[in-house]
């Protein structure tokens, strides 16, 4: 049995999974902004309250509203629960003067999970896997290119933008569907996983690009159908295309956000051949 419980984490990301077999096994992905930080410790007691570890913690990129939620909790808490971690943010003395992408927040989680003695590991290229239990995590992305050019970019003080969006606020069928693929770095370069368990497979895609998602369920699940997919970037048309839409193999989808979904993107969604329901 798969359990999934899509954390209120404001307009951030935090979704736990829960993988129960004759061993339970806890994958939280991502952390939430600062505004989370309460309900990120709720969510370690309701762990801990079933007397559970977190056995793998993922940050799919380093933007704030993935990572901040769980800094206070680690600056407070002396017990190790948290078996080990997978984030992208090591070596981020690039990321200076960008505060977009706060350089400190990043390198102040990544000091406070050695400093706890919690198990990280960087950097994480599609093709790794975790094993557990009757199950397994693939990444599928980002590939190592797409983690360097982050670098790269930064290092030459290249503007990036964390969440490029326009809300469109008119009816739905007079929305212009015109597909512009978000630009930020560290969105494309989103760890993208595969949670395979009890012959489901479950796709959480971070805050990556259409086409990126495309790539990678191309190379790695190509004819494969997913029990429900988490849709990138809390439903930013600039992140799903009507080709991803029409492409990837499920009928449920999760968008994380605490606004109204974008009236672009639920158009994508009309003519879809398959049936298909979207929990936000």
């Amino acid at each position: 049995m798969v359990e999934i419980e899509v954390q209120k984490a404001r307009q951030g990301d935090c979704i736990w999974l829960r993988c129960v077999a004759e061993k339970s096994v806890n994958v939280v992905i991502d952390a939430g902004p600062s505004t989370f930080a309460a309900g990120f410790k709720n969510l370690i007691d309701k762990i801990t309250g079933n007397k559970e570890r977190i056995d793998l913690l993922v940050f799919s990129h380093i933007d704030d509203d993935h990572i901040r939620g769980c800094i206070r909790y680690l600056q407070d808490e002396d017990e190790k629960i948290i078996d080990k971690v997978w984030i992208n943010g090591v070596g981020t003395s690039v990321y200076s003067n960008m505060q977009e992408h706060s350089a400190n927040n990043v390198s102040d989680l990544v000091s406070l999970i050695e400093e706890k003695g919690i198990s990280i590991e960087y950097p994480v290229f599609e093709g790794k896997e975790y094993n557990f239990c009757g199950g397994v995590i693939r990444v599928i992305g980002p590939t190592e290119k797409e983690v360097l050019n982050v670098a790269e970019k930064i290092e030459k003080r290249n503007k990036m933008q964390e969440h490029a969006s326009d809300l469109f606020l008119g009816n739905i069928d007079e929305a212009v569907d015109e597909y512009k693929s978000d630009t930020s770095e560290t969105n494309r370069a989103s760890i993208i996983i595969c949670v395979e368990f009890e012959n489901k497979k479950l796709l959480f895609s971070g805050d990556s690009t259409s086409e990126n998602i495309l790539r990678a369920i191309n190379k790695y699940y190509a004819c494969d159908e997913f029990e429900i997919v988490k849709l990138p970037h809390h439903g930013s048309p600039r992140n799903i295309s009507r080709e991803l839409i029409k492409q990837i193999k499920s009928e449920r989808f999760i968008i994380s956000t605490n606004k109204r979904v974008d009236k672009v993107t639920l158009r994508r969604f009309f003519g879809r051949k398959r049936k298909y329901g979207i929990f936000a």
